[in-house]
Parts: C-alpha cells; sequence; structure tokens
C-alpha cells in the first residue's frame, strides 16, 4: 500500500518551497482590535490585520491555481465593472499543519533564510483533509484566495 504522507514528502523535495503560515488564535483577540466598531486595525503589524493573536510558521508547501469550481476560494466569476477578481490557488499541506479556514499564507521573497518581502498574501477559505487507511489523516488541500497586502505587512516580518 502507497505512504501517501512519504509520496508527499518526496514531492515537497522536489518542487516544494517555504511559505510563512498566519495561524490565528482565535481566543484572543489583538490590541489593534475595536470592540465597537467590530474591526481590527488592516495595517496592524502585530496580527496582520487578522484582528486575532497570531503564531507564524515557516513551512514548506507548493500551490497550484484553483482550476475548481470558483465557489469553493469564494471567488465570483462574474462581478461588477470595477471589481478585481482576486487569484486563488490550492496549497497541499503535509498532514502536521492542520490549516485552518482564515488563516493566512503569506508567498515570500526570501535572502537566504531571512524573509525579505511579501509577494503575495493569501487567505484560507477551505481546508479539507485528506484521510487514507483507519481515517489517517495524509494531508491538506487548502484553497486560497488573495487578500490586500499592505506596506505595513512587510514590516511585521521583522516584527514576528
Amino acid at each position: 500500500m502507497r505512504d501517501l504522507r512519504a509520496d508527499l514528502a518526496k514531492l515537497l523535495d522536489q518542487v516544494g518551497y517555504p511559505v510563512i503560515y498566519v495561524r490565528r488564535d482565535i481566543r484572543f483577540r489583538c490590541e489593534c482590535y475595536v470592540e465597537r466598531s467590530g474591526e481590527s486595525g488592516g495595517g496592524c503589524p502585530k496580527c496582520y490585520g487578522t484582528g486575532y493573536c497570531v503564531t507564524i510558521h515557516k513551512i514548506r508547501t507548493f500551490r497550484r491555481p484553483n482550476s475548481e469550481p470558483m465557489t469553493l476560494s469564494g471567488v465570483n466569476q462574474g462581478t461588477p465593472a470595477g471589481r478585481l477578481v482576486p487569484k486563488a490557488y490550492i496549497y497541499y499541506f503535509e498532514h502536521d499543519v492542520n490549516p485552518k479556514d482564515n488563516d493566512l499564507i503569506l508567498e515570500i521573497e526570501w535572502k537566504g533564510n531571512n524573509p525579505i518581502r511579501i509577494l503575495d498574501k493569501q487567505e484560507i477559505s477551505y481546508s479539507a483533509v485528506k484521510r487514507g487507511k483507519n481515517g489517517r489523516v495524509e494531508f491538506y488541500q487548502v484553497y486560497t484566495r488573495s487578500i490586500y497586502k499592505g506596506s505595513e505587512d512587510d514590516a511585521a516580518l521583522t516584527e514576528h
């Protein structure tokens, strides 16, 4: 029987690359969150605009354009004039990542092992767990949509 975890690890060895995974902790609000308005500071360097306390992790993955039905990533195929259709991707993560909806994936320009700037900011819209025999988690297939990346996000890389 094939070991899908090992297969994905080999694939990531060949075509994978590192990204920054921003995991939200929905138990704790960031100090930028305003209870009265229910909004967070979009340019907050501590939470990347999520409104929650976050932890960041460097993980390896690979992505491909989302060619699945666009409703999975929350992208409308028909949009009014003037509205941009965000880029949508499917990422693949190893079994131990446990991605959650609304967490962020930051595509990074690296200099050695150090992040220099954010190239793309993706928000997870749907995380599909892929299970094998006896329900063992083999990997995750994650649907994302592009969200606004401000210059303050680049500054946040050095603060974490």
